[in-house]
């Protein structure tokens, strides 16, 4: 099987998306991507939305290739949004590119009416090939299989999809923002034995104090249990919206070695946690808070054009497998943007 990782936090964006090649089957996950839209009291860089822009062309390519295309839960870093921002994938760049695919998605009943709403507009271009999911099931072959729905990890209003592809001993499970804190789901994903998982981890960025050090314990916990049964633990989404959750992850590494590790990580390529370098980024390339506002950004083109070659630099000088800390991060950005001033076309 291939793995690949399309949109996650270390990757630039907002997101836990893959695309997953067997012999016989292609799948596609959570084709969402999102930014935050503030952070820090800043809407995101048009660097940012540069790595939005990549994220989608890619989404668009896998949703075209794909057979099975499956949704975890209806939000914006999970699916096309028939009212997406500029920064997230609307639905209208892929609804006519797949006829035959099937999506895979949560019982109606199971939708929060945000998601209801969301389904039904993406349902009118799937209509009879739809597969509900309510509690166990598993495609005609095999190859996909569903464990209900759980909580969203610290949430108590949503509930998320786990779904593996593949058989042993080269299945592949994606765990949707479980946050690895609901214990029937690590239960239930070591009994697969699993040989690669893919979850999202804490949100410690919005935690505090007491609150996030339990959080973290047991999410460690989860973690370690995870790595007894799997081979390879991909640790992403959330717990990579800051330098102190990648330094959880970390901490993970050296414990257990290279088996554990993030999106950037699986994928070489370099750890861009553009998301916790907001501050630094409009630092190091002052632009308008409102400039996407300004400049009637459409969401796709232009920041990518005025961008690729600070994104260039950026690949080649930041190292891999390795997470910097904020003055680590300005110099490295003050190096890639050198004399380049093809940025300042957004600020017209």
């Amino acid at each position: 099987m291939i793995l690949y990782l399309i949109g996650c936090e270390s990757l630039g964006v907002r997101g836990l998306s893959c695309f997953i090649k067997l012999d016989s089957r292609s799948v596609l996950i959570d084709p969402g991507v999102a930014l935050g839209y503030t952070r820090y009291g800043l809407h995101p860089h048009p660097l940012q939305a540069a790595f939005s822009e990549i994220t989608k062309v890619l989404l668009t390519s896998f949703w075209h290739r794909a057979m099975d295309i499956v949704v975890t839960r209806f939000y914006g870093d999970h699916v096309p949004l028939y009212n997406a921002n500029p920064f997230q994938l609307s639905l209208n760049l892929v609804k006519k590119l797949n006829d035959h695919a099937l999506l895979w998605v949560k019982d109606y009943g199971a939708l929060t009416p945000c998601e209801r709403t969301r389904f039904e507009k993406l349902s009118e271009y799937f209509k009879n090939r739809i597969v509900y999911v309510n509690g166990e099931r598993a495609s005609n072959d095999g190859l996909i299989e569903f464990s209900g729905t759980h909580l969203h990890g610290l949430s108590r209003s949503t509930r998320v999809m786990v779904v593996k592809v593949g058989e042993p001993p080269h299945s592949i499970v994606h765990l949707s923002d479980t946050q690895l804190l609901a214990d029937g789901v690590i239960d239930k994903v070591c009994s697969w034995s699993p040989r690669m998982v893919v979850t999202d981890g804490p949100p410690l960025y919005r935690l505090s104090d007491a609150v996030r050090e339990s959080v973290a314990r047991k999410a460690t916990s989860n973690a370690l249990r995870l790595a007894d049964y799997a081979d390879y633990v991909i640790i992403g989404h959330h717990i990579a919206r800051s330098i102190e959750g990648m330094r959880w992850l970390d901490r993970l590494r050296r414990e257990v070695g290279n088996r554990i590790m993030c999106a950037a990580d699986y994928m070489r390529k370099p750890r861009l946690l553009l998301e916790a370098w907001r501050r630094v980024l409009y630092n190091v390339i002052p632009v308008p808070r409102n400039w996407f506002i300004i400049s009637e950004y459409s969401g796709f083109g232009k920041a990518i054009s005025s961008y690729g070659d600070v994104i260039e630099e950026l690949v080649k000088s930041v190292p891999r497998e390795v997470t910097l800390d904020e003055l680590e991060v300005k110099r490295i950005l003050k190096d890639a943007v050198g004399d380049s001033r093809s940025y300042f076309r957004l600020r017209r």
